[in-house]
This record gives C-alpha cells, sequence and structure tokens, in this order.
C-alpha cells in the first residue's frame, strides 16, 4: 500500500468519484512472449581427458562404483528477461497521473552448443549415437520454452487483468512511487515463473540420462569397443595423476 495520510485519501476519493474524466479508459496493453532459439552449434575441439573438468548437473546413474565419464554434454541454459513500459498521462486540473502497463515483453532464449570429445567425435558411429542422445537435451529445452512462453503468458494476463491493467488517478507526489510498484508487480510474477521453468527444466533433463540412456548409446557401437577400452585405460591414467 502506499503511504498516504487521511487528507491525501480524502483526495483520491474525490478524484475516483469525478468520474470516466479524471482517467480515460487506457490503451489496450501489449504483452509480448518472445521465445527464440539459436542455430545448434558443435564443439569438437577439446579432448576426452579435458572434459573431464566440467561439473555436470546429471546424477550419475552408475552410483558409487566405477569411474563416470563424461563423453559430450550439451552446453547452454535458458536465458529469461524482460521489460515493462509503463504509460501515463498526466491531469493538471487534477495534479494527478493515470497509469497504464503500456507493453510488457517477455524474451526466453536458448543457445545450445553440443560439445563431444574429439576422439569419439572422430569415430562415425559414435559421433552419430552421441549426437543423437545430446539432441534430446537440446528437444527438451525447446519445448519448455514454448510451453513456458504460452504459460507464462497466461499468468501475466491473469495477474495484470485482475489489477485492471492501470493505476490512477494517483497524486503527483506518488506517481514515481505506483510506477515501480507496477514494475515490481510484474518482476515478482515472472520471477515466480522463472523459477518454476528452471525446476522442470533440470527435471526433464535429468530424466534424460537414464542408465538406460547411457547403455543404450553404448550398444549403437560395438565395434568401437576395442578402441573405446584403450581411450578409457588412457584416460584413467591421466585423471589419476591429477587427483
Amino acid at each position: 500500500m502506499l503511504p498516504l495520510d487521511p487528507l491525501t485519501a480524502s483526495s483520491l476519493l474525490i478524484l475516483a468519484a469525478s468520474g470516466p474524466s479524471a482517467c480515460p479508459v487506457p490503451p489496450a496493453s501489449k504483452l509480448n512472449i518472445v521465445p527464440s532459439t539459436a542455430e545448434l552449434k558443435f564443439d569438437t575441439s577439446q579432448t576426452l581427458a579435458e572434459l573431464q573438468n566440467y561439473s555436470m548437473d546429471t546424477v550419475d546413474p552408475y552410483g558409487f562404483h566405477g569411474m563416470s565419464v563424461t563423453q559430450a554434454f550439451m552446453k547452454g541454459s535458458i536465458v529469461p528477461g524482460y521489460q515493462v513500459k509503463i504509460g501515463h498521462l498526466f491531469s493538471p486540473k487534477y495534479n494527478a497521473y493515470c497509469l497504464w502497463y503500456e507493453e510488457v515483453k517477455v524474451t526466453i532464449d536458448i543457445d545450445p552448443t553440443i560439445v563431444i570429445a574429439k576422439e569419439l567425435y572422430a569415430d562415425p558411429c559414435m559421433r552419430k549415437a552421441i549426437i543423437g542422445h545430446e539432441s534430446k537435451h537440446v528437444k527438451v529445452d525447446r519445448v519448455i520454452v514454448n510451453e513456458y512462453a504460452k504459460s507464462i503468458g497466461q499468468k501475466l494476463y491473469d495477474e495484470l487483468s485482475a489489477r485492471g491493467f492501470s493505476a490512477g488517478p494517483i497524486p503527483a507526489e506518488y506517481g514515481e512511487d505506483t510506477v515501480k510498484k507496477m514494475q515490481r508487480i510484474v518482476q515478482q510474477i515472472l520471477d515466480h515463473e522463472f523459477k518454476k521453468m528452471e525446476l522442470d527444466r533440470m527435471d526433464r533433463q535429468r530424466a534424460v540420462d537414464s542408465l538406460e540412456e547411457y547403455e543404450s548409446v553404448d550398444a549403437k557401437c560395438p565395434l568401437f569397443e576395442r578402441q573405446k577400452s584403450k581411450i578409457y585405460a588412457d584416460l584413467e591414467k591421466v585423471v589419476g595423476k591429477k587427483k
């Protein structure tokens, strides 16, 4: 609530009773939700040993035994943002402002890159199998961005509609505070929705990295097993030295 004294509250009641002329019907507010996905890129410049230096969000499906090896990963997060434009009209007669949401623009961007160890990318079968797996992670992000673009748009509409998309007449001395409050309301709504999106994304991405999925990727290239055993034996020596 605005810190109004009794005199100000009284003047607000007078303004409210003065009819539509005090604050005309504002123009329709624009709610723009813009999801976007950059073109998928590939990074094959790093060795298998170098990929082990990255910290992964995935829960290791192999448990506590053996050495879990990062062969590849999808790099890139969902980046949300927003802009709020508040329209205003000043009434000299009442020394008051009429305020409304002119536009709320929400952007949800992803810029995915699939990082693959160069030793595995060099093998055509492993390259195809790994890209097939990592592409599932890219697809998860694309689905989430599209789903939340719709749900966030609806949530914003419902919440701002309940408030009438506008405020006023507001005494001039409280105009700036009211603008900040209108912006803060949008921020609170979006922060909550963005947190939900991030938690949902984490669950869906982890579901892709199941033990069955990992074993399925390895099973696609049985002829690579002998070469893989040597690569992993060399990797274990390198990782062991770092420890």
